[in-house]
């Protein structure tokens, strides 16, 4: 048949059997190397190969692939001995060294392709980027996994140098919890990434749909092991700031002076021998400014040993000195004493000076926002002979939520039995009956935080001796006894119930030192000034209470002391979640033990 086009009669050809393939007839112009205008080129129809010798039907041209060759994407997908294995587009069966493998084969050569794609995301999930090394990203995969060895060393070194508590406080300065919080974010991000590239890159082009899906719910399997975490120490970071907002306050410094605060270094204490806080105990809430402080205790601390003195205040101690820049001296030079209120300083104690400067705040300059705490803490300083550098103030009833969120505290219980009382309310000198709804039993024993409470402020059955002795006991096992891995699992409980019930006015910047000071004192010695047995609370000797005080922090340090935290107990704990009811055989005795004006704080607890 002539190989001249001709035209259909028809919109479609029909090619008859032996007919050849239908031409058409394109301008010269069209075609590379034409020169004559008039020349009509004779091609054949786009798409279909023009076979004019044999009657084979014509096949349509497959496009080339773009990019790489998809052979060379899927073997690299594949490990070292399953590389032979052809993959081209072009063949319909997969095959090894020139032959066809059978079905068998193929499903095993897949298996074996999902099981090296789920080893390799499951090892960039244990660690950054180990698993993109066995693909073609990986150099990708050596950065992410370098980046993440220096991340931890440098982590490791900054929490561990100086002990964990230190170390863990370097991140609780504002810098440092934002700083935090901004690595742990993109660390997170970069992790999940690494994670998600690598199930990609390893992820086989002709899987079938079962396992395709396989490694997708692996592969958020793994993301949500790296997320899970990461979510959660956003959020501690979060509830941190948030309680420390509330936590830190700034504290006045119109009389008296800044507080002794660290400096920077190896050793922040260097310039600062002693640091003298006090702590008192609020029978309102913080955010309540006319209260009564149910407990005062002055905690000086000799920076260079950790040696500790307790020094309690007694409630009721009358005649107080007020500082002479104080606007209170004006009213009381004499000290704080009003017969003309009600006779023998009924309401002028120590534990109404608070309530006292708040209903004089008039006299108190404008920009002092708590006079009454302000005073207290001058008050305090003039009775011990001291200059208090940081105030903590703490809720009692918040007391209890932060003993509880810190999973209890071990400490011997003294007395006779039933033990100390629960409740209980006094009227002229005589407990009403019913007033007392349980006691807890003597011994070495872990408290909870209801517990813990009364523990510390029953004076029932006994003295305001026997109460501070008790209080002092509870600090000195609060602080020995603070475990920083246990406290991370209870982190959100204790910083939610600071947050409520704790103002503390040292700045937040200074955390890091303070841990310091803190494993410094664990290691120190703890004594006790006890105020109540060497003077009368109506007529006190403030010389004398200075010249105990005095003696006390000048103690040299003994190594062979009892450290801090130490028990006179060497039986084992019990718990003690409820009270015991039962009713006490014999009256607890409501005299205080003679004791030396100083002495261990371990002889009492």
């Amino acid at each position: 048949m002539s190989h001249v086009a001709h035209r259909a009669t028809t919109r479609h050809h029909v090619r008859q059997p032996g007919q050849a393939t239908p031409l058409r007839r394109v301008p010269a112009k069209w075609v590379r190397g034409g020169t004559n205008r008039s020349t009509v080129h004779v091609v054949p129809h786009r798409g279909l190969s023009c076979n004019r010798t044999s009657g084979e039907r014509p096949q349509p041209e497959r496009p080339r692939p773009r990019g790489r060759p998809y052979d060379q994407r899927e073997k690299e997908s594949m490990s070292t001995e399953d590389r032979n294995v052809s993959t081209e587009d072009d063949a319909s069966t997969p095959t090894r060294d020139g032959r066809e493998l059978s079905r068998h084969e193929v499903r095993q050569v897949r298996s074996e392709q999902l099981k090296r794609a789920l080893a390799l995301t499951g090892l960039s999930t244990i660690w950054p980027g180990i698993g993109l090394l066995r693909t073609r990203r990986k150099w990708l995969g050596v950065v992410l996994a370098l980046g993440a060895a220096v991340t931890a060393i440098v982590l490791g070194f900054v929490l561990f140098s100086g002990g964990v508590l230190a170390g863990a406080a370097k991140f609780a300065t504002k810098r440092g919890l934002i700083s935090l919080l901004v690595l742990v974010a993109i660390g997170a991000l970069v992790w999940i990434s690494g994670i998600l590239l690598t199930a990609k890159e390893t992820s086989g082009r002709r899987w079938t749909s079962k396992m395709r899906w396989a490694l997708r719910g692996f592969t958020t399997l793994m993301v949500l092991i790296v997320a899970v975490p990461a979510v959660q120490a956003v959020r501690y970071v979060t509830v941190t700031r948030s309680a420390f907002d509330k936590i830190f306050t700034d504290r006045y410094e119109g009389r008296g002076g800044p507080a002794r605060g660290p400096g920077t270094g190896s050793d922040p204490w260097k310039s600062v021998p002693r640091v003298n806080m006090l702590l008192l105990g609020s029978d309102a809430g913080t955010d309540r400014y006319k209260q009564r402080t149910d407990s005062m205790m002055v905690v000086s601390i000799d920076t260079k040993t950790g040696d500790t003195t307790l020094i309690s205040i007694p409630r009721n101690l009358q005649k107080v000195p007020f500082p002479k820049n104080n606007p209170m001296h004006a009213l009381f030079p004499k000290g704080y004493d009003c017969p003309e209120r009600g006779g023998a300083g009924a309401e002028c104690m120590m534990n109404g000076v608070w309530i006292e400067a708040d209903n004089n705040k008039d006299k108190f300059p404008a920009d002092e926002a708590n006079p009454g705490l302000d005073t207290t803490r001058e008050v305090i300083g003039e009775i011990v002979g001291l200059h208090i550098d940081y105030t903590a103030v703490i809720d009692m009833s918040g007391f209890q939520q932060l003993v509880d969120a810190m999973g209890g505290v071990y400490i011997t219980v003294p007395g006779p039995p039933p033990g100390i009382p629960i409740g209980g309310k006094v009227v002229n000198g005589y407990v009403v009956p019913g007033s007392i709804t349980g006691y807890i039993a003597p011994g070495y024993q872990k408290l909870n935080g209801r517990n813990a409470l009364w523990y510390a402020r029953s004076r029932v059955a006994g003295t305001d001796d026997d109460r501070m002795r008790r209080q002092r006991c509870m600090v000195n096992a609060l602080v020995s006894q603070t475990d920083p891995f246990k406290m991370v699992t209870k982190f959100t409980g204790i910083m939610e119930a600071a947050g409520q019930n704790i103002r503390l006015d040292v700045p937040q910047d200074e955390l890091p030192a303070f841990a310091e000071l803190v494993d410094r004192m664990k290691s120190g010695n703890s004594r006790t000034v006890n105020v109540t047995d060497s003077v009368k609370h109506y007529n006190p000797d403030f010389a004398k209470i200075r010249s105990m005080v005095k003696t006390a922090i000048n103690t040299p340090h003994d190594p062979k002391a009892p450290k801090a935290g130490a028990t006179a107990s060497t039986s084992s704990p019990t718990s003690s979640s409820s009270p015991t009811t039962s009713s006490p055989t014999t009256e607890p005795s409501s005299k205080s033990t003679s004791v030396k004006p100083v002495t261990d704080t371990a002889e009492h607890c």
